[in-house]
């Protein structure tokens, strides 16, 4: 999985060698490839509702329940959870790259970018915006998409797996307004907005404080600040616990510093509860 960006073949087989190594729910599964030139192409399970931009695409903003919301984004940090724990960093979480089956579950697919972290000390994009994938959005010159790009990434700075917390940050934000981030801009301007002005899309004001929070850990400007998704998971995991319980996300109104004092979730979840957050410099 070195040699990410040599050529159409390459990319191709970087990316089955990927599906092959996940054995996860929550990513595609490998069917079959074809590297007969000119074709190059990766066969998957077939998700049949399409991608998660799509299926927000038609929906009115903010109209996603809490449970709709938490439901799949667990099912993604599930699955770069997974990602992450096998050494590997996606550098392309987006709303394109994540599929919906029959049952509305959510896999991560697209692995073309992915590299090994050990392998990723220079995985930025450089400056250029040229490419299309994922409806027309502006891409570097080697992976990711500006709207969901972290700004090391986008400096061409050395990258973690901290890169895709990032992303997922974005994604959630998608959730909980059903919008395109950084709408109104194009995606170089989002770029040079997140990154030089450390502008974000604005929040939810309908959905749980609790989801915003967690939302503004993950995109933190600094890496060592975002969580690792073994957290996001944990979290998110108590958040549905206290729905199925019927019992509300409180947060208090003033924000504090630590984490663990921005979510105190009345009697379903104690402070004391929650995981320590492992950050790493």
């Amino acid at each position: 999985m070195a040699n990410y960006d040599r050529c159409p073949l390459c990319n191709q087989v970087q990316e089955s060698a990927a599906h092959l190594l996940f054995k996860c729910r929550c990513s595609t599964h490998f069917v079959a490839a074809c590297k007969r030139p000119p074709v190059y192409c990766i066969i998957t399970e077939y998700m049949s509702q399409g991608t998660l931009r799509m299926y927000l695409h038609n929906k009115d903003p903010y109209s996603l329940s809490p449970e709709t919301v938490l439901r799949l984004a667990l099912d993604v940090a599930r699955g770069m959870e997974y990602l992450h724990a096998q050494g590997v960093i996606h550098r392309d979480l987006k709303s394109h790259n994540l599929l919906l089956n029959d049952e509305m579950r959510v896999k991560v697919a697209d692995f073309g970018t992915s590299c090994l972290e050990a392998h990723s000390s220079r995985a930025g994009v450089g400056a250029g915006a040229g490419g299309g994938g994922g409806g027309g959005e502006g891409k570097g010159t080697n992976m990711g998409t500006y709207r969901w790009m972290a700004p090391e990434m986008v400096r061409d700075k050395p990258c973690t797996r901290k890169v895709d917390v990032y992303s997922f940050g974005i994604v959630l934000w998608e959730l909980t307004t059903c919008l395109v981030p950084f709408q109104g801009m194009t995606p170089v301007q989002a770029a040079y907005a997140a990154c030089e002005k450390n502008a974000r899309p604005p929040l939810s004001p309908t959905c749980p404080p609790a989801f915003n929070n967690l939302i503004k850990m993950c995109w933190a400007a600094n890496p060592a600040r975002r969580p690792e998704f073994s957290y996001v998971v944990s979290v998110l995991e108590k958040y549905d616990h206290c729905l199925r319980e019927g019992l509300p996300l409180v947060t208090p109104p003033s924000p504090v510093s630590s984490f663990l004092s921005i979510f105190k979730l009345g009697s379903c979840i104690s402070t004391t509860n929650l995981p320590s957050m492992p950050v790493h410099v």
